[in-house]
């Protein structure tokens, strides 16, 4: 079944949205970050589609792509349609980052420190630089290990040595050994302790950034 990358495209992020709530789905710590209630979406509306989508159009840094299998024939819900980057293109010149804000449902404490303590590690390690920056990657999970990932991450490590540019990207435990097979390397770690929410394993989360070539 033969996949292939393209650029994604605004009309992509519904199927985009479909994919990352699928890939995150099991991710054993969902209950600690966002307990819930969640509030429930208006009629009609899909928020996280939305917001991929205003990225898009409002950040000239965003680089979008796809993996398609073409052996699935295309349908209304885009399911030929397998995984998903966002890779961002920075000169060094954007004003930083707003950092992420949190709505009800969610463990504030939790969420501060998991998403607040990865914008401090960006402003540490690149933020204020030029430099590529995986942002986003998420695979269906009735596709993975088909090697989707590796071709989304591996298009950012070409266009990275293309630019001359250094590249970074966030890793969890799950995607670690992905991105070290890829040519990156930890450059920090962020450990949390969970134990008072119940939890003995901590949420661990490495800083990685692409090693250079050896002339």
């Amino acid at each position: 079944m033969p996949l292939i990358i393209q650029v994604a495209t605004e009309t992509d992020a519904p199927r985009s949205a479909a994919i990352e709530s699928a890939a995150y789905a099991p991710n054993p710590f969902n209950k600690i970050l966002f307990p819930g209630p969640m509030p429930a979406p208006e009629s009609g509306r899909t928020p996280r589609a939305e917001e991929l989508a205003k990225t898009l159009r409002e950040d000239s840094t965003v680089r979008w792509l796809k993996v398609v299998d073409t052996d699935i024939e295309p349908t209304e819900d885009n399911k030929q349609m397998i995984g998903f980057a966002q890779w961002n293109i920075k000169d060094g010149s954007e004003p930083r980052s707003k950092p992420r804000t949190f709505g009800p449902g969610c463990n504030l404490e939790a969420c501060e420190a998991l998403f607040g303590g990865l914008y401090e590690l960006r402003a540490k390690h690149f933020e204020g630089t030029k430099h590529a920056h995986l942002r986003l990657l998420h695979v269906d999970p009735e596709h993975q290990r088909r090697g989707a990932g590796r071709m989304l991450v591996m298009w950012g490590v070409e266009e990275a040595r293309r630019l001359g540019l250094p590249a970074y990207l966030e890793s969890s435990l799950d995607g670690h050994s992905l991105y070290l097979s890829c040519g990156f390397r930890d450059i920090d770690m962020q450990s949390i302790d969970c134990t008072k929410w119940g939890k003995d394993t901590a949420m661990v989360n490495y800083v990685m950034a692409l090693e250079l070539l050896q002339p």
